[in-house]
């Protein structure tokens, strides 16, 4: 579970609760569902307009996996590269063939199944390389959506503000009493807009940016992890170039001399 977007969240929420209730005493004052109602609301078919289903639904999926895990096990990787380059020293593709059936990563597998079929090593470079920049182009349109949200939100504040007013206008020299509620509904769906912003869609897509450079960056390292391991690169040399991808406090990280194959 990435325990930083869970604590960033609620640190927010409590912050802003207690500074409402500390300077208001009443923070009730701050809840009104009809507000959230036009804000969410609006956001959520305005995003359903733009997109298809199918894109929104495997966004919102992309979301729940960024929150699985804090960051991706690049230095394991690292680790069954350099065990794939002794495989392929010791016994050639004959053996790097039988390492297939341990490996559960799809990129690394198709990688090693088209070394072990033989093709050129420029056309696997070429395939490899396609292959990472549709993934990122495809993770980014998953992140933009939420980017497309944040712009959204305060939009349909702002709607739920003119509403208010509008309301507020009804009621001026008749029901002096609906004034007040009116003006509630017209500062807090602005209020609402803001928030959901800032504090939910806008960090949302820059945690899912990331993610996708951490993503990308693990299937460069396996690209050129590979295509090593094809020419028959000593290990050590493919250890050396490969922690170049990484910083160097988590070269720590990488533990050679282990069967670390097995990675989701």
């Amino acid at each position: 579970m990435n325990i930083a977007t869970i604590m960033g969240v609620l640190i927010g929420f409590i912050t802003l609760s207690w500074a409402i209730y500390s300077a208001t005493g009443n923070a009730a004052l701050f809840i009104q569902p009809e507000s959230l109602a036009i804000v969410v609301g609006g956001v959520v078919a305005a995003t359903f307009t733009s997109y298809p289903l199918r894109d929104v639904f495997r966004s919102f999926g992309a979301f729940i996996k960024v929150l699985r895990r804090e960051s991706l096990p690049v230095p394991h990787y690292i680790q069954a590269l350099h065990y794939l380059a002794e495989q392929s020293i010791a016994g050639g593709t004959m053996r790097l063939e039988k390492e297939l059936e341990g490996v559960e990563n799809f990129f690394l597998q198709d990688a090693l199944r088209m070394i072990v079929d033989r093709y050129p090593l420029d056309r696997v470079r070429y395939i490899l390389e396609s292959t990472i920049e549709k993934a990122r182009e495809s993770e980014l349109r998953e992140a933009a959506m939420f980017r497309t949200m944040a712009r959204f939100a305060p939009a349909f504040g702002m709607v739920g503000t003119l509403i208010g007013l509008i309301n507020l206008f009804q009621h001026l020299g008749d029901n002096m009493s609906g004034i007040g509620p009116a003006m509630g509904m017209a500062m807090l769906t602005t209020l609402y807009g803001v928030l959901l912003a800032n504090l939910i869609f806008f960090p949302i897509a820059v945690k899912m940016e990331r993610r996708i450079e951490e993503h990308t960056l693990l299937m460069e390292v396996i690209m050129e992890g590979v295509l090593l391991v094809a020419t028959k690169t000593p290990p050590s040399m493919v250890l050396d170039q490969l922690k170049a991808f990484i910083p160097a406090r988590q070269w720590k990280d990488v533990r050679v001399g282990q069967d670390r194959k097995n990675i989701d």
